[in-house]
């Protein structure tokens, strides 16, 4: 122990010594709070002298004197930084040690009045940086305050955020729980987002692929898979000389598309899921001639494909290896898929007809939307020669999944599917609440760099907060305007 250190511990322990003393002439006024409750009474006190005990002594046979000792040492500022661990560790005295010198030595004095001022001071160091004390003072400022009244409001929203999700969990499982499953109770709840691990379910009966009626869920959902099953060898599982001109011609364009597919998934670029994937589609434009597979549907099946296989693959997407998917559960996957793309598909089918007049109507009726809400970006638009179907046409056809990253776009289909019948009518007021983010970058681009803007908008960064904005948004456009429509239809 260096000399400095044997002299500020000389000083604490003669001030300990010398407040020990004084207060044993003073019962236990001379500490504040919780301390008092600690400090033996005139009474224990005789009790204890009656026995033999030495004054001060307490029932546990640990000195009174140390008593305040033990306090002060409770009191010592404790550094979490690193700089103040070092110190400890190297057995410095450091500025804190230096402080609590300096208050033994104002203890030492003896006065009511140096104590309590003493102890308030090593009180006030134990605090957090910038925490105020009885008199409003504060040792950093009103800016130190206010971020630790920021930090305190971050946590209380913290906690509020998880109870709430915790009664909507619940809710959740009271709705799907039921004989019957209210439908209407679970788009209301599904509208504003759906727990992770509950999604499949909620996708399956949202969609109707799986019946209301619990009784009846295993059983449809047992037929239909089957159904799949059979699909396989009689559609896909064959050679090409067994296949229509036309079919060699689709069975070429699902190859072509399918490694196109969410690029940003390094998943869905596994040979299984490739595979998958081709196979689901190729099977799904057979079936349904009167549109056949149409560039963009590919993308329209990873959100369930994604969704599906986390019945099976535990953890975060990026974690997924197919190692553990077996040919059964890619097959049972791959129906769940192929139904519920059937479904979504059943709503927007004219987005992929000939001539995709579907698509080009929503686009019309997105222009008009944003010519009465946002009438500058018309305008702009105009001017600059640039029409909405140059860049609207896709995120109409792939319903923004390829504008945001593809975890938010997961959180925007709940409320596409909780929208059922209406889904078609609520993407014009998602398009245009998804243009009107952008108003102010749009205003101050001319042709060339607006193009390649409108084409790869930065939305890399995007997560679940800036859809519910602009799901908001779009709600609020609905309301606005879902009454007054006439201009929005053709």
């Amino acid at each position: 122990m260096s000399n400095e250190q044997r002299s500020g511990r000389e000083v604490i322990e003669n001030g300990l010594k010398n407040l020990g003393s004084f207060l044993k002439g003073r019962g236990s006024t001379g500490l504040p709070g919780k301390a008092r409750l600690n400090w033996p009474s005139a009474q224990q006190q005789q009790q204890q002298q009656q026995q033999g005990g030495a004054v001060g002594t307490s029932q546990h046979g640990t000195s009174t004197s140390a008593l305040p000792e033990q306090l002060l040492y409770q009191q010592l500022p404790r550094s979490s930084s690193p700089v103040g661990q070092d110190r400890r560790r190297q057995g410095s005295p450091g500025p804190s040690t230096s402080s609590a010198v300096a208050a033994a030595g104002a203890l030492a004095a003896g006065s009511n009045e140096d104590i309590e001022a003493s102890i308030r001071q090593l009180e006030l160091q134990g605090r957090p940086a910038g925490e105020a004390d009885a008199s409003g003072c504060s040792s950093s400022g009103a800016g130190a305050a206010a971020a630790g009244s920021s930090a305190a409001s971050s946590d209380a929203g913290v906690s509020q955020s998880r109870a709430s999700s915790s009664i909507r969990v619940a809710k959740f499982h009271k709705v799907l729980n039921e004989p019957l499953v209210d439908l209407d109770a679970l788009r209301e709840l599904s509208w504003s987002g759906i727990p992770q691990e509950l999604r499949p379910v909620c996708w399956r009966l949202l969609l109707g692929y799986l019946p209301p009626n619990k009784s009846r869920q295993a059983s449809v959902l047992a037929r239909k898979r089957r159904e799949y099953l059979d699909m396989v060898p009689e559609f896909y599982d064959i050679e090409n000389d067994q296949r229509t001109e036309e079919e060699v011609g689709a069975l070429r364009q699902v190859s072509v598309d399918v490694p196109r597919t969410a690029p940003n998934v390094p998943f869905f670029h596994e040979p299984v899921i490739q595979k998958s994937l081709e196979r689901m589609l190729y099977i799904w434009g057979i079936r349904h001639p009167a549109s056949g597979y149409v560039q963009g549907m590919n993308d329209l099946v990873t959100p369930f494909l994604a969704v599906f296989l986390s019945e099976a693959l535990p953890g975060p997407m990026d974690s997924w290896t197919p190692d553990s998917l077996t040919e059964g559960i890619m097959l049972d996957v791959e129906a769940d898929c192929y139904w519920c793309l059937s479904k979504l598909l059943e709503g927007i089918q004219d987005h992929y007809t000939y001539a995709q007049p579907g698509i080009q109507r929503t686009v019309f009726r997105v222009k008009e939307l944003i010519s009465k809400n946002n009438a500058a970006i018309v305008d702009h638009l105009d001017r600059e020669g640039i029409d909405f179907l140059q860049f609207a046409f896709r995120w109409v056809n792939c319903i923004l999944i390829r504008e945001v990253p593809f975890g938010a776009a997961i959180r925007l289909w709940d409320t596409y599917l909780a929208e059922g019948g209406k889904f078609s009518d609520f993407l014009v007021y998602v398009c245009a609440a998804f243009l009107a983010c952008w108003q102010k970058d749009i205003l101050g681009l001319e042709f060339q760099e607006l193009m390649m803007f409108l084409q790869k908008l930065p939305t890399q960064d995007w997560q679940e907060l800036q859809i519910e904005s602009v799901l908001s948004n779009a709600y609020v456009l609905r309301n606005t305007w879902g009454n007054a429509q006439s201009h929005l239809h053709m």
